[in-house]
């Protein structure tokens, strides 16, 4: 994002209660038969497999419901996979171009967040400015390619615990500063997204390591937002955080379950609290940093259900989220969240797929439109005479429509907003409603090879306040249009 002072800007109200978020959430999709960013290899031990899903039975009517971040590409059949010795060694990734095209200042570029707001005005080296709603940015980039490896036993023990790991990672880390290179911002870092072993052992499952949250397990399905997700600070609450999981799948008859509880690493990452550590240190010597100013972790658990329906299997889940946030040396401030997620085929070409959210301090997974805390002065002052929890809700849906039965055709429409409470607002947290739709075409070219054209629209709020009053009025807003073309190259 060029190198202008962006205000602070705000959330909004609570759009709907719970029932009417998960409703009104427009649709989200799944491809039957898709292949994940990181499709494993097929085995039961695959510790990439689906753990938003409980595994169904395997029969004639009863199928496993596709991974979260899946894209719409049938299986591999030729996957990099060979036995070193006693492990199992599967080798995968994504090699992705994208080119977007926005008619306004975004605040992410390469993955949209929101609009700048359209009265913000941007600096030229010319010394010309205009409004953010009038530029028009064109990025080229590659940095959102990723790769892993899945290692797991050559022989499976039938009664013992047989272990697995996995190591992902993409490119789209820091970039280092060379002031010699113009291409800056063309040489980027590695940067891991997911590493953890698991234990398996019949129903049970032991995870430690980084890995996606408990709650929430879902994204949109999309090429244009693969280092963040589709929907962040939007509607769809997202993190990879270090935790240690025990999952557990049953089975009754034709319905099967899975439970999920963890303790997961307690990120709230409030520059404005200090809670960021000194950009470029691989070993922080701050009083904050890479250690979290906390007592305990994250707690979380889900539990979700999955039945075969209309030829494949219909899932449901729900996710609850608790942890506390240190902001003085006796006061925390409390972190919430109730989630649900639901995978609904609704006929054989049709899927609909999405989350629902309600919660407060939910900044560690971009909620409240990345505001999880307000507070008089606006930090970094000290000390903070006021200080309370900001409170959001929202959601995202798509609905996925198979146009062709090899797969080849696939179209996307969705939305997503994020409806942070306006009276829990203050200065310095302003941003008071994210929303956007957006509407895609995936082209399988060849077996491996996928062409994508999205378009996105984003409408973005805040909420002013006045300097000695507080009283609250209605702030500027931003609008804009994103279109992305990318090809992929899955193997």
């Amino acid at each position: 994002m060029r190198g202008f002072s962006f205000p602070q800007v705000a959330p909004a109200r609570l759009l709907a209660r719970s029932s009417a978020i998960v409703l009104a959430t427009v649709a989200i999709p799944l491809a039957l038969n898709a292949q994940n960013v990181g499709q494993p290899f097929s085995s039961s031990l695959d510790p990439s497999a689906d753990r938003s899903t409980p595994l169904a039975k395997a029969s004639s009517t009863t199928a496993v419901s596709p991974s979260p971040q899946e894209y719409p590409e049938e299986k591999s059949k030729s996957q990099l996979e060979t036995v070193v010795g006693a492990i199992k060694l599967r080798f995968y990734g994504t090699v992705l171009f994208n080119m977007s095209f926005s008619d306004s200042d975004e605040v992410g570029q390469e993955v949209p967040l929101w609009p700048v707001p359209g009265s913000v005005p941007i600096a030229f080296p010319d010394g010309s400015t205009v409004p953010a709603g009038h530029i028009h940015d064109t990025v080229f980039t590659a940095r959102q390619s990723s790769f892993g490896f899945n290692l797991a036993p050559a022989k499976t023990s039938d009664g013992g615990w047989n272990p697995s790991a996995v190591i992902e990672m993409d490119f789209f880390g820091s970039r280092p500063s060379d002031v010699l290179q113009p291409q800056g911002r063309v040489f980027n870092q590695p940067r891991l997204r997911k590493g953890y072993l698991q234990l398996g052992k019949g129903n049970y499952k032991v995870v430690a390591g980084q890995d996606d949250m408990i709650i929430s397990p879902l994204d949109p399905i999309s090429l244009s937002h693969v280092g963040v997700p589709l929907g962040a600070t939007a509607g769809d609450l997202w993190a990879r955080l270090p935790q240690l999981r025990l999952d557990v799948t049953h089975s009754f008859s034709d319905t099967s379950t899975l439970f999920q509880i963890g303790i997961l690493r307690p990120v709230f990452g409030d520059p404005r609290l200090g809670d960021i550590p000194i950009p470029g240190t691989a070993v922080d010597t701050s009083f904050s940093g890479f250690g979290e100013r906390a007592s305990q972790p994250f707690y979380q658990a889900r539990i979700a259900a999955a039945h075969p329906f209309r030829g494949s299997t219909a899932t449901v889940g729900a996710g609850v989220h608790y942890g506390e946030e240190a902001v003085g040396a006796k006061r925390n401030i409390p972190s919430w969240a109730f989630a649900l997620d639901f995978h609904i085929p609704l006929q054989e070409r049709v899927v609909l797929r999405g989350e629902g959210f309600v919660g407060s301090n939910l900044a560690p997974f971009q909620g409240g439109i990345l505001q999880g805390v307000a507070a008089l002065p606006p930090p970094p002052a000290t000390p903070l005479t006021t200080i309370h929890p900001i409170g959001a809700g929202g959601g995202w849906g798509e609905l996925t429509y198979r146009f062709t039965d090899d797969n080849k055709n696939i179209f996307y429409l969705g939305a997503g907003t994020d409806d942070p409470r306006n009276h829990q607002l203050l200065p310095g947290t302003t941003r008071a409603k994210n929303t956007f739709a957006w509407i895609s075409y995936f082209r399988k070219l060849t077996g491996d090879v996928t062409l994508a054209l999205e378009w996105s629209n984003w409408q973005f709020r805040t909420v002013a306040f006045a300097p000695v009053t507080l009283a609250e009025s209605k702030g500027p807003s931003g609008r804009g249009n994103v279109v992305n073309i990318a090809l992929a190259y899955q193997f």
